[in-house]
């Protein structure tokens, strides 16, 4: 049994006649009646059609069968119209990797923007650390990786850059700079840092070696096994301050205040790259790129 058997029962079922069925599908009408004959051999002999000169009227098993080849057809056509989105990008899978400290911000906000602009794809979340993130992205476990950084970031890697985020600096209610609207590094020279072990804390720590290492003097960092929310109590309870991308804003901590971090040119900020292997072949990866990149 084949489709086109069942597009030959379905034809002549709603034309009323072998030859009518022919002249809709296009083929001579011996054809036809060849097809359905062995179609029903092929059903052990059941008679799908009472053949007679006025046409072919379909027989009780036949009223049966045409139901389930209808469906069947539809389900192969629905299959279809599946798989040639799935190849243009329009449906399909992609698996997204991204910090913990992700979990709001920009890209909370890229994500919900795709998958109301894409519903027919899914996007299953992968949550880890940089180190295990790149390995999946490597092994093709991972589709793409949003991480801190710029451009280039993983060698090995294919990346664009995508939004960026405001640094602020979380201080304890009481402290001096807690009065002051916008922090400028220099004020923090002989301030303690508090930072994760977890990520991003290792990209935290390039920043502040950027800005307040010098040759003769490198700022107090200590490093915690913490999450972000008990970092932030650590910082409520004097241990130090920490750096936060503006998307701990909103987070609820007493006895902590945010203030924005800025240098001589504004705002200090850190971007964020979304970083795939370049022989990656899912189409719906390049949908999930060409969707949440900045448009130029």
């Amino acid at each position: 049994m084949e489709l086109r058997h069942l597009r030959y029962v379905i034809a002549s079922a709603s034309n009323g006649s072998f030859s009518a069925a022919a002249l809709e599908l296009n083929v001579r009408q011996p054809i036809v009646s060849k097809r359905i004959r062995e179609l029903e051999e092929s059903l052990d002999g059941v008679a799908l059609f009472d053949r007679s000169t006025a046409g072919a009227r379909l027989t009780p098993a036949g009223e049966e069968f045409i139901v389930a080849a209808r469906r069947i057809l539809e389900d192969v056509e629905r299959l279809r119209e599946r798989m040639k989105a799935s190849a243009a990008g329009k449906a399909g899978r992609v698996v997204v990797g991204f910090y913990k400290s992700l979990s709001t911000g920009g890209f909370r906000t890229a994500l919900r923007d795709f998958r109301r602009q894409h519903p027919e794809i899914e996007v299953e979340l992968v949550e880890s650390p940089f180190v295990e993130l790149s390995a999946g992205v490597l092994s093709g476990a991972i589709d793409t990786a949003i991480i801190l950084g710029d451009a280039g970031k993983c060698e090995v890697l294919e990346s664009v850059a995508l939004w960026s985020d405001q640094l602020v600096v979380a201080l304890p209610e009481d402290h001096l700079l807690a009065e002051k609207p916008v922090i400028y590094w220099p004020e923090l020279k002989r301030e303690r840092f508090i930072i994760t072990h977890h990520d991003p804390g290792p990209d935290i720590r390039v920043v502040l070696l950027r800005h307040l290492a010098a040759p003769s003097d490198h700022p107090e960092i200590v490093t915690r096994r913490l999450s972000r929310e008990s970092l932030l109590s650590e910082v409520a309870d004097g241990q130090g301050i920490a750096l936060q991308c503006e998307s701990a804003v909103g987070l609820s901590c007493l006895g902590v205040v945010f203030r924005p971090l800025h240098d001589g040119n504004g705002a200090t900020r850190l971007g964020y790259i979304a970083c795939w292997k370049p022989d990656n072949t899912n189409p719906a990866l390049k949908t999930f790129l060409d969707t949440i990149k900045p448009r130029v």
